[in-house]
């Protein structure tokens, strides 16, 4: 079977789409997804002022932070994101943003998010990698030790 010119035109054209969708998955932009990648500040989604939340502890073992926070209906749940130096240790929220044009938003949500540190954050400050602020915290100490 032998292709005709307008069968010939035909796979190319698709050829080229193919090819521009590729290069859109390749150039690491989120597109076709809906999903826009932000950054935000941990001190914007705690609630400081809210006694129902925990906010920020840093567990007994000195490396386990834990951090309850919000996000909007339009929001998938965030990532908690440390960065160590030997002074700090800062926190970021990584949103994945889905609102747009025809896209419904739900009621968005409470969660606790957890990062373990590489070193315990002793006497290192805990601060938001946005602003650069402190972030408050409680440290649950160890029960101690009966014997």
């Amino acid at each position: 079977m032998e292709l005709t010119a307008r069968d010939k035109r035909w796979i190319a054209v698709l050829g080229l789409i193919g090819v521009g969708v590729s290069a859109c998955y390749a150039s690491g932009d989120d597109y076709p997804l809906p999903y826009k990648r932000r950054d935000a500040s941990v001190l914007g989604r705690i609630a400081l002022d809210d006694p129902s939340t925990r906010n920020t502890t840093v567990a007994a073992d000195d490396r386990t932070i834990t951090i309850e926070v919000a996000w909007s209906g339009c929001d998938d749940k965030p990532d908690l994101v440390t960065r160590e130096t030997a002074n700090q240790v800062t926190l970021l929220l990584k949103r994945r943003d889905a609102s747009g044009p025809g896209i419904g938003c739900e009621d968005g949500g409470i969660a606790q998010l957890k990062a373990v540190l590489h070193q315990p954050l002793g006497t290192r400050t805990l601060a938001d990698a946005v602003t650069g602020k402190p972030v408050p915290y409680t440290h649950n100490q160890r029960p101690p030790t009966t014997g």
